[in-house]
């Protein structure tokens, strides 16, 4: 039960810092303040930075296997970018590529919390 109460609490903040990235990454292009494909690598970044946080909180709550926490974090979130974006036919091959870098920045983001006890 906690393991899940952890999970939901770091998904809730991976949202609240998600979304305020997206805020940034809107006003720089709205006012091109950088770049279209400075822009791109930003977007590219910005789950990748929230999924090492995410995985930074679930970790540093877990009391051991830091890396599976982050693995049940990421996959539970990826599977459900998964299935919105087969829902949406927006689903590429190139996609999983992606999923798989989200997943292995949960991982390492909770060994990284795991050791900051």
């Amino acid at each position: 039960m906690k393991s899940i109460k952890n999970i939901l609490k770091s998904s809730l903040y991976m949202l609240i810092l998600f979304l305020i990235l997206s805020l940034f990454i809107t006003i720089f292009n709205y006012f091109n303040i950088f770049n279209y494909k400075v822009i791109n690598i930003i977007k590219l970044l910005t789950p990748l930075i929230t999924f090492i946080f995410g995985g930074f909180l679930v970790g540093k709550s877990s009391l051991k296997n830091g890396w599976l926490e982050g693995l049940k974090l990421s996959s539970i979130v990826s599977t459900l970018l998964i299935i919105i974006s087969i829902l949406t036919l927006e689903f590429k091959i190139e996609y999983l590529l992606y999923i798989v870098m989200i997943i292995t920045s949960g991982i390492f983001g909770s060994m990284i919390g795991i050791n900051k006890k």
